[in-house]
Formats: C-alpha cells, sequence, structure tokens
C-alpha cells in the first residue's frame, strides 16, 4: 500500500530521528515499521473477511428472499383482555 513518495518521507523521517536521537533510534525504527507492516497487513486480512461475511450475508437474504429496501417484518402484540368483569 506504500507509494515510493511515502517511503521516501518515511526515509527523510527515520534520519532526522536519528540525527535528533542519536544511534539506538535506528533499531527501535525498524522495530516500528516492521510493527506498523504486520498491522498494515492484519488490517487488509481482516478487510478481505469483511468482504466475504458480507458476500456471504447478502448471498444468504437474497436466497431468503429480503431485499435491502424491503421492510423488515415487526410482531404485534395482542391487547390483554381484562377478566375482572
Amino acid at each position: 500500500m506504500s507509494s515510493p513518495l511515502d517511503g521516501r518521507i518515511r526515509a527523510i523521517a527515520r534520519e532526522e530521528v536519528s540525527s535528533l536521537l542519536g544511534d539506538s533510534a535506528p533499531a527501535t525504527l525498524a522495530a516500528d515499521a516492521n510493527r506498523v507492516e504486520a498491522l498494515e497487513s492484519a488490517v487488509t486480512s481482516l478487510h478481505g473477511t469483511i468482504l466475504r461475511i458480507e458476500g456471504r450475508l447478502d448471498a444468504l437474504e437474497k436466497a431468503a428472499g429480503i431485499s435491502e429496501h424491503e421492510p423488515k417484518p415487526t410482531v404485534r402484540r395482542a391487547t390483554r383482555k381484562d377478566n375482572a368483569d
């Protein structure tokens, strides 16, 4: 999902942080970059799972004859009769 421009911006940011924090920054930045990549991968995977579930739900609703624009059935409750008479 990263563009070449995004990669360049990240590289410049790493250089700036490295110059400000000293020698310990590159190891920390590498770990953070790996964590960000892992999170991006997880989000992409979850997005794909959501799309598959939505597709299955649409297929089930179509098979059941339910339309998005169709009003959902409502339950009517009967009024109680007062037996106190």
